[in-house]
C-alpha cells in the first residue's frame, strides 16, 4: 500500500521538478540549452529513496507534466533526463555498482543526445558544418563523420559524468544505503593501456601519413586514437588527483580535473597518464 509520506514527498519532487521547467521557460530555455541533465535529478533521488513502484508513478507525473507547462523543445530534453534518472535511480535503490550506474548513464546519454540532434536535424534542417569547420581548424585531420561520431560521444560522457558525480554527492549527503564510492587508491591503471596507447598512436600516424587506406579505415583510426586520448586523459586525472591527496592538498583536486579540458594543457594530462600507466607511478 502507499504510504502518505511517499505521496508527499512525491508531490514535493514534482513541485521541484515543476520549479524547474518554470525556470527553463523564464530563462529562455536556458536550463534545456546548456544543463539538460538537470531534470533527472528529482526523479533519481526520489527513486532511490522510494523505489521502483512510486519512481515508476512520479516519473510518468513529470513526463504530464512537460506535456502541459514544457514546449516542444523541453519535451525531448526532459524526457530523456527523466528516463535516465529513473533507470540510475533504479539502480542505487537496488544496490548497483556506482560503475555499472555509470555505464548504463552513459550509454542512455550517447542515445538521448544521437536522438536529439536527429530529430532537430530532421525537423529544423539544423547543420553541424559551421561547428564542423572551427575545430577542422585546430585538428586538420578530423573528418566530418569522425568530429559527428565524437561531438554525440563526448556529449553523451560530460552528461553521464555530471548526472553520476552530483548523484554520489547528493546520495551521500543525505546519507542513503548506497554502494560506496571507490577509494581512489583502488583505481588501476593497467599497463597494457599504456602499451596499447604506444601501439594506437603508432598505427595512426602510419594510417594517416604513410600507408593509403579506405576513407573507413581513416575514420576507424581516428575514433580509436580519440577514445585513446580520453582514456589517458582519465588516467591523468586519477594520477594528479593522487598527487594532491598524498601531499595533503585536497583543494586542488578540482584543478586535476579541471585542467584536463584546457587545450594545450590537457597533453600534460595525457602524458602523465600514460607513464603512470607504463610506469605505476602512483605504487612508488
Amino acid at each position: 500500500m502507499i504510504k502518505t509520506k511517499q505521496i508527499t514527498k512525491g508531490a514535493m519532487v514534482c513541485a521541484i521538478y515543476g520549479a524547474l521547467l518554470f525556470l527553463n521557460q523564464q530563462s529562455a530555455l536556458m536550463i534545456e540549452s546548456s544543463a539538460s541533465w538537470i531534470f533527472a535529478f528529482p526523479v533519481l533521488i526520489y527513486t532511490a529513496m522510494s523505489g521502483i513502484k512510486m519512481g515508476t508513478l512520479v516519473t510518468a507525473c513529470m513526463g504530464l507534466m512537460t506535456m502541459f507547462f514544457g514546449g516542444f523543445t523541453t519535451w525531448f530534453y526532459s524526457w530523456t533526463s527523466l528516463l535516465i534518472g529513473f533507470i540510475y535511480g533504479v539502480g542505487v535503490f537496488k544496490h548497483a555498482k556506482n560503475m555499472t550506474n555509470f555505464i548504463i548513464c552513459f550509454i542512455l546519454s550517447i542515445i538521448a543526445n544521437l536522438c536529439i540532434i536527429l530529430l532537430w536535424s530532421t525537423l529544423f534542417g539544423i547543420d553541424f558544418y559551421e561547428d564542423f569547420r572551427m575545430i577542422s581548424q585546430y585538428i586538420p585531420f578530423i573528418s566530418l563523420k569522425v568530429f559527428t561520431y565524437l561531438m554525440i560521444g563526448l556529449l553523451g560522457l560530460l552528461q553521464a559524468l555530471c548526472i553520476h558525480l552530483v548523484a554520489l554527492m547528493v546520495c551521500l549527503r543525505m546519507h542513503m544505503d548506497i554502494v560506496p564510492p571507490q577509494p581512489l587508491s583502488k583505481v588501476q591503471s593497467p599497463r597494457w593501456v599504456g602499451i596499447g596507447s604506444i601501439v594506437v598512436w603508432i598505427a595512426f600516424f602510419f594510417v594517416q601519413n604513410v600507408i593509403e587506406c579506405p576513407s573507413g579505415i581513416v575514420d576507424l583510426a581516428q575514433v580509436i586514437y580519440f577514445v585513446d586520448c580520453t582514456l589517458l586523459l582519465y588516467f591523468g586525472v586519477v594520477y594528479f588527483m593522487s598527487l594532491c591527496i598524498k601531499h595533503q592538498k585536497k583543494k586542488w583536486s578540482c584543478l586535476s580535473i579541471f585542467g584536463a579540458f584546457v587545450p594545450g594543457l590537457n597533453l600534460l594530462w595525457m602524458f602523465m597518464g600514460e607513464l603512470d600507466c607504463l610506469l605505476q607511478l602512483r605504487k612508488e
